[in-house]
C-alpha cells in the first residue's frame, strides 16, 4: 500500500528542512513519527509538495569541515596562534586519539582563513633556538675538507664534444670571459692554431681542411676570412672529394678578393647586367 503523508509530516519537514540537510532531516523524521523512509523518499515528498528550504547553495556547510569535528575545530581555532602547526598537529592527535596529518590541518586553516598571528620573523629581543650551538656537531660525513679537489673535476687538457656544434672541446688555463672560473673551455681546433700562430685575427676563422671537426692536427687547419668561408660554404666545400677541395678553396679565395658575396653565378649575372 503506498504511504501517504499526512499535513504533520508535511509540516514537519518543512520546519527543519529549513536548518537541516537531507541526511539529517531524513534521520530526524524516522526519529519523530517512528519510520524507516530513505532520502529519496523524503527528497520525493520536498519535491512534491514543492517544499524549500531557503537557503543558498553551500550555506548549511559553510565553516564546517567533513575530517574534522566541531570540538577538533575548535580546539584548533583555539591553539592555532600559540602552536606552530607540528606541534598543533601532535597536540591534536594526542587530545583526540586520532592520527591526523599535518598536511590535513594545513588545508583546514588554509580554506577557512584561521591565522595564527604570527609573521615568521623573530621579535626584537627574541633569542634563537640555535644559539650557543656552533661547535657542538662535528663535519658531516659528506662534508668538503679545506683544499679537497671534487672527484669529478676535469684536469687540464680534459676534452669532450660539444653538443651544440659537434667539435671538440678542450679544458684550457684561461679566464672564462663568463663567469669568475679562471679556465675554460675552448675549441680545439682554434687553441691547436693559436699555440703555433698566435691569437686568431678579427674577421677571421680556422677551418679544417678534410671537413673533419674531429681532426685537429695543425696541417689540417687553415685560416680563411669570413668572406672565404662563406664562398667555400656556397660552393659546398665540405661534401666535395678531397681532390676538389683545392680547387674550391682557390676559387673562393678568388670571389673574395673580387668582392662577390652571393651564391655562385648570381654576383657575375649582376655585374655583367650592370655593364
Amino acid at each position: 500500500m503506498r504511504f501517504k503523508y499526512t499535513q504533520e509530516h508535511i509540516d514537519f519537514i518543512r520546519v527543519e528542512y529549513r536548518v537541516m540537510g537531507l541526511r539529517e532531516l531524513t534521520e530526524a523524521f524516522n526519529r519523530r513519527f517512528d519510520l524507516n523512509k530513505t532520502r529519496s523518499a523524503i527528497h520525493a515528498a520536498i519535491n512534491n509538495n514543492g517544499l524549500t528550504c531557503g537557503r543558498s547553495k553551500g550555506e548549511l556547510k559553510k565553516g564546517t569541515s567533513l575530517i574534522f569535528t566541531a570540538a577538533q575545530v575548535q580546539f584548533i581555532k583555539n591553539n592555532y596562534q600559540r602552536l606552530n602547526r607540528h606541534e598543533l598537529t601532535s597536540e591534536l592527535n594526542q587530545a583526540f586519539q586520532s592520527d591526523f596529518k599535518m598536511s590535513q590541518l594545513v588545508a583546514f586553516v588554509k580554506n577557512h582563513n584561521i591565522v595564527s598571528g604570527r609573521t615568521g620573523r623573530y621579535s626584537k629581543g627574541s633569542i634563537p633556538r640555535n644559539k650557543g650551538t656552533k661547535g657542538l656537531t662535528s663535519r658531516n660525513r659528506t662534508t668538503f675538507s679545506t683544499g679537497q679537489i671534487p672527484p669529478n673535476r676535469k684536469p687540464l687538457g680534459a676534452e669532450r664534444i660539444c653538443r651544440k656544434d659537434g667539435f671538440i672541446l678542450i679544458k684550457i688555463a684561461e679566464p672564462n670571459p663568463y663567469t669568475p672560473a679562471k679556465t675554460r673551455y675552448k675549441h680545439k681546433h682554434v687553441w691547436v692554431w693559436e699555440q703555433a700562430n698566435g691569437p686568431v685575427p678579427e674577421g677571421h676563422a680556422v677551418v679544417f681542411k678534410d671537413s673533419n671537426k674531429l681532426n685537429c692536427e695543425l696541417d689540417n687547419l687553415m685560416l680563411l676570412t669570413r668572406t672565404e668561408l662563406l664562398s667555400i660554404n656556397l660552393h659546398g666545400y665540405r661534401e666535395m672529394p678531397v681532390e676538389l677541395k683545392p680547387v674550391i678553396l682557390s676559387i673562393a679565395k678568388i670571389e673574395a678578393k673580387a668582392g662577390f658575396r652571393t651564391r655562385p653565378g648570381q654576383g657575375r649575372r649582376k655585374k655583367e647586367a650592370a655593364l
